[in-house]
């Protein structure tokens, strides 16, 4: 397994935004008790570049649309992880 978070860390550019990284790697990490805390980071993130964003008065839309999609998808991770079953939603 740590071979593949190896290679997603990879896989996840590094001219993509820091939030962005953070959400692939919640997105794609395989053992649970990890994936809780990756998801922790990446929803840390995309909170902070989201401050960060209103705090500069920058209206980009694309971005912060992006950085509501993605914590949208990682509650929905976070629900599925929290059920009786524990299982990542791959398993």
């Amino acid at each position: 397994m740590h071979r593949i978070n190896e290679h997603a860390a990879s896989t996840a550019k590094s001219t993509e935004p820091d939030w962005y990284r953070a959400y692939f790697l919640a997105m794609v990490e395989s053992d649970r008790s990890k994936a809780l805390l990756e998801i922790e980071r990446a929803q840390k993130a995309i909170q902070e570049r989201a401050l960060e964003l209103r705090l500069q008065h920058q209206c980009d839309s694309r971005e912060m649309q992006d950085l509501t999609s993605a914590l949208t998808y990682l509650g929905i991770l976070l629900l599925h992880i929290s059920k009786e079953s524990g299982n990542l939603l791959w398993d």
